[in-house]
């Protein structure tokens, strides 16, 4: 079965979790995922989230995995075109040993089309407990959304506030 896992990891205030979702080649969702990383940093918990997710796969039976991930650095150093960041040193080894066994891709993809597993990665935050979903039933509403999105391919954008900058401008 093919099959694409999208991965991405969070971390604030050095408190980290992860996420992701796996989908066949129609787009329809098999399970997706949240991860307590407890303390880490964000590049640590992009290669834990993308670890789990791919062990998750293979204990599914699920062999052609394309792997996506929105951190450059994390799709470089697995790739080996960058150095691995000591850091990330461990997970970025266990998913290269996976790579080479099973065969499994791994690209970098953008932010804005990695948003569903970057909403389950801040899911992961609001929760101690790790989350298995298996089905896009079980998923969270704002998820689901986003999966819509993409099966239908829309666009999703990242809005952005911004600060005040307390500027008067008073023309002449």
């Amino acid at each position: 079965m093919f099959a694409k896992l999208n991965t991405d990891g969070s971390c604030v205030n050095g408190r980290c979790g992860g996420g992701g979702i796996l989908r066949n080649a129609l787009g329809q969702v098999i399970m997706a995922f949240t991860i307590n990383l407890g303390e880490g940093t964000s590049s640590w918990a992009e290669a834990m989230s993308m670890l789990h997710g791919m062990q998750i796969c293979i204990q599914r039976g699920v062999n052609m995995i394309i792997g996506e991930t929105d951190s450059i650095l994390l799709a470089k150093a697995i790739t080996k075109s960058w150095s691995i960041p000591w850091r990330m040193y461990i997970p970025v080894k266990k998913i290269q040993k996976i790579v080479e066994e099973h065969g499994f891709t791994i690209n970098h993809c953008l932010r804005e089309a990695n948003q569903p597993a970057d909403k389950l990665a801040s899911i992961s935050l609001s929760t101690d407990a790790n989350q298995v979903f298996n089905s896009y039933a079980n998923l969270p509403s704002l998820v689901k959304g986003l999966v819509n999105l993409d099966r239908m391919n829309l666009p999703t954008f990242i809005s952005k506030r911004t600060k005040d900058a307390n500027l008067i401008f008073e023309p002449p």
